[in-house]
């Protein structure tokens, strides 16, 4: 009995840790790559970056913990490195690497709310964009 009570405060442990969520999407002006998946973000991302569709290329989420350094593959090459400095009450202090490659895209250490959304503007592929979108939640 001992050892189910601990591992149901285990589980609800697990269950409410801080996730990272990362997206990769392409801005486009294209009507055919529109996304659905994206409906939610679109608003946002068409105030910010003014594209008229989104396409997502990929997506990842995992737990953050303190001081542990997350690998987040994207797929198309692209790779989100994200440590936490802080999470929980208030805004989350994150260390965030975007790769491409080899190549460093954006290294910068930010803050972002629970529930917020965080967009970097990547490169240019032909006439779209690539970018990269955050979320913290609980």
């Amino acid at each position: 009995m001992r050892r189910l009570i601990l591992f149901s405060l285990l589980v609800v442990a697990t269950a409410d840790a801080a996730q990272v969520q990362a997206r990769l999407i392409r801005a486009t002006k294209d009507d055919k790559l529109a996304d659905e998946r994206l409906k939610v973000l679109q608003p946002k991302l068409k105030k910010t970056f003014g594209f008229p569709y989104y396409q997502q290329l990929g997506e990842k989420q995992e737990a953050l913990k303190l001081d542990t350094t997350n690998r987040l593959d994207l797929g198309e090459g692209f790779v989100v490195f994200v440590t936490p400095k802080s999470i929980g009450k208030g805004p989350n202090k994150l260390e965030v690497e975007w790769t491409s490659g080899k190549a460093s895209i954006v290294k910068v250490t930010v803050k972002i709310p629970d529930g917020g959304h965080l967009f970097f503007k990547g490169p240019g592929v032909a006439n779209d964009w690539i970018l990269l979108a955050l979320t913290v939640h609980e």
